[in-house]
């Protein structure tokens, strides 16, 4: 059980190392999203996840450190127990202290804004870069100054700056570690547990066992099924603890971070995907407008012409060419499908919402998952030991743990923190499994 407490207390602080990097890389990156309505709804919505996720998670690896201590605890009232039902036979035990552990919710954020404020480089339209090779050198100082002015008569300029793709795509990439993060830690959790636990013993003490690697990643007795959006279904979210089915099967708050991490990274993704496109689509029109624009400028001059031609040609007859070789419909077509894109990914990530509130008001504080592994640590050497004591005649150390009032109180206040969530849902029906969500 000691050994347990101190795996226990090395996941936890490798849990929260998960958080920390992920935060890490995403405050690398600012203005990610570039302009448009359509990236602001969707910075909007990626900043409120990057407020709940890191939340959720910092709040997990507190509940994780809550286990440790508490399995320190009852081990250390359990030894003293035995050696009371020895008859205090030999020296009296030694009373280890609880493992160093993350007792307060850590602060991992804030996690920088991805909206564009219209500060620092890459102002320009990602369209101009493509047409320059296109321009004769002795023509480039009249003729971009026109094409720029030209690029922004349509909707182009509404895009402009466009988001950074590179960026998207590394993001992403930090959200996929984070999603591998949460599944590890639950799985070293269960592991963990697995030391105090004999998969060929009671059956009562394995389903405990499943019942609390369940709750500790938010499982309740009077838990319901819920869809995304946290109504009421037949089939879906499972957030009661269910004493038949294996830990790994029944984590909702795990499933939360993995779930919302793997739709953030494949949105990023997918936005990195949509911003090269519509780059690709209005890049080639510039460039074939540019194209025309020096060909109708240019055509038939001979050299002395041309000179002449790039010291006196006015600015708005370069301007006037350049938008009637521009298939502006296509353009702007583009740029409308760039922003419903953004809007789309906003609205996906809006739909997270919902399963991250319930999960954060469903995670076990610290004091209370401390005392539910008191309550848990009790139990294991009572199925293993207990009979064979009453068979010789001694009294069973784990009975007197509860007469010396240690393990009842224990179960009891399990019950009363876990059932007293920040909701506001009552003690007393919620132990008796009467409270539903939200009543």
């Amino acid at each position: 059980m000691y050994y347990t407490a101190l795996v226990v207390r090395d996941g936890q602080f490798d849990h929260d190392k998960g958080a920390r990097a992920l935060v890490d890389v995403l405050n690398d990156y600012s203005q990610s999203a570039g302009a448009g309505w359509g990236a602001d709804e969707f910075s909007a919505a990626y900043r409120t996840i990057n407020e709940k996720f890191p939340e959720l998670w910092a709040k997990s690896v507190v509940s994780v450190g809550g286990v440790a201590v508490g399995l320190t605890d009852t081990t250390n009232k359990y030894v003293q127990a035995d050696w009371q039902a020895r008859r205090m036979y030999g020296p009296p035990p030694v009373e280890k202290q609880p493992p160093a552990v993350i007792e307060n919710v850590p602060a991992y954020g804030p996690v920088n804004d991805i909206k564009w404020t219209g500060t620092g480089e890459d102002a320009d339209s990602w369209a101009i870069s493509g047409v320059l090779g296109e321009i004769p050198d002795f023509l480039a100082d009249v003729i971009r100054p026109a094409i720029e002015h030209g690029l922004r008569l349509g909707k182009m300029h509404e895009i402009t700056p466009g988001a950074r793709d590179d960026e998207l795509k590394a993001m992403a990439t930090a959200w996929e570690a984070a999603e591998k993060a949460a599944k590890a830690a639950s799985d070293n959790f269960n592991k963990a547990i697995k030391f105090v636990t004999d998969n060929k013993g009671n059956d009562e003490w394995q389903g405990a066992m499943k019942a609390f690697c369940q709750t500790i990643w938010g499982t309740t007795e009077w838990g319901r099924t819920y869809d995304s959006q946290m109504n009421r279904v037949p089939i879906g979210r499972l957030w009661k603890t269910d004493r038949k089915v294996a830990p790994a099967k029944r984590r909702p708050i795990i499933d939360i971070l993995q779930e919302t991490a793997t739709a953030i990274k494949n949105t990023l993704n997918h936005l990195a995907d949509v911003r090269n496109e519509t780059a690709d689509k209005t890049t080639q029109l510039a460039v074939d407008a540019t194209k025309a624009t020096v060909r109708d400028l240019t055509t038939g001059l001979d050299l002395f012409e041309l000179t002449r031609l790039a010291a006196t040609m006015a600015f708005g007859e370069i301007v006037l060419t350049f938008r009637s070789h521009m298939d502006k419909a296509a353009a702007d077509k583009a740029v409308e499908a760039y922003h419903q894109a953004f809007s789309e990914a906003a609205t996906k990530l809006n739909g997270l919402k919902p399963e991250l509130d319930e999960a954060i008001l469903s995670v076990p504080t610290f004091r209370a998952e401390a005392a539910r592994a008191a309550a848990y640590g009790a139990h294991p050497e009572r199925f293993q030991e207990g009979a064979q004591l009453a068979a010789a005649g001694k009294p069973d150390p784990v009975q007197v743990l509860h007469r010396s009032g240690h393990g009842g109180g224990t179960v009891r206040w399990a019950q009363r923190r876990q059932a007293c969530r920040s909701d506001g849902r009552a003690a007393d029906a919620a132990v008796a499994g009467r409270v539903d969500r939200g009543g």
